[in-house]
């Protein structure tokens, strides 16, 4: 296989025997001078089709961790019906990563909805307990139950739309999400960049809320109280995101919560601040 770009020490552009472009994952393979065949016995695993902008989280995530979510990932696409994204082992293994990194420092965070997400999605949810079981034996942490729910909805997330009805509405808040990136773009004076994971993070945020708001299944966590304090202490962006509230509630006819509103305010300064440091 023919290596052509390195993306770290352990991960590297290649290209197949069909021609097709993949990452490929092995001890080694992105170091070195480019472009060079590789052995297939020095590759673990390739992914096929991955969004460029995913390219750059491959780059921080632990290999083991990374290596876990692909497994887990095949498990996955065994136990459900629907086609899932080829991003899934990323956005797997970002989810999984953060997860330990909050367990080692023994920060809690509670999740949303775990009830609804139970009821609603008992495969996936299955399947989140499992990953926890399988997180606390590889990397001996100790990690809450409610992780299961987290790891649920990112394979939630990852399912390929099929129906024109879902792609109509997924079109619809396509532009909606432009058009609020678009406010925070002139409300702060910065230029976000689309194909970052950054923003593909801040979008996903914006398109769980809307489904949230769909569904009347609004945030409901013990953090609302920080709400004042955000305010307080970044102002324009606390001003910012209630106007992106105030548009989201005029485009879809319904109420977005103080909690929904901390939530945009912790997102878009994150997406303000990593814009600002590229300037």
């Amino acid at each position: 296989m023919q290596a052509i770009r390195s993306i770290n020490h352990n991960a590297a552009i290649c290209v197949d025997s069909r021609g097709r472009e993949v990452v490929a994952l092995g001890s080694g393979v992105g170091f070195g001078d480019f472009p060079r065949e590789i052995p297939l016995s020095q590759i673990d695993r390739t992914f096929a089709n991955i969004d460029p902008r995913y390219l750059g989280l491959i780059e921080e995530l632990p290999p083991e961790h990374l290596a876990f979510a692909a497994q887990f990932a095949d498990v996955v696409r065994m136990q459900v019906s629907h086609e899932l994204s080829p991003n899934l082992p990323i956005t797997l293994a970002d989810h999984i990563s953060f997860a330990i990194k909050r367990a080692k420092e023994g920060i809690y965070v509670a999740m949303p909805l775990a009830y609804d997400v139970q009821q609603a999605y008992p495969v996936e949810y299955g399947l989140g307990q499992m990953c926890v079981r399988g997180m606390e034996k590889t990397f001996h942490v100790r990690l809450p139950k409610d992780e299961a729910v987290g790891i649920a909805l990112s394979i939630v997330g990852s399912a390929v739309a099929s129906s024109s009805q879902t792609e109509r509405r997924d079109e619809r808040e396509r532009r909606l999400i432009e058009r609020v990136t678009g406010m925070v773009e002139r409300d702060l004076g910065i230029q976000v960049d689309r194909s970052t994971f950054d923003y593909a993070r801040f979008a996903t945020h914006v398109r769980y809320l809307l489904e949230r708001i769909r569904d009347g299944k609004p945030l409901s966590t013990p953090n609302g109280d920080l709400y004042d304090e955000v305010i307080g202490q970044y102002p324009e962006v606390a001003a910012c995101a209630n106007r992106v509230a105030d548009s989201l509630e005029r485009s879809t006819e319904a109420t977005v919560t103080r909690e929904e509103r901390l939530y945009l305010m912790l997102h878009i300064n994150r997406l303000a601040e990593r814009a600002r440091e590229h300037e």
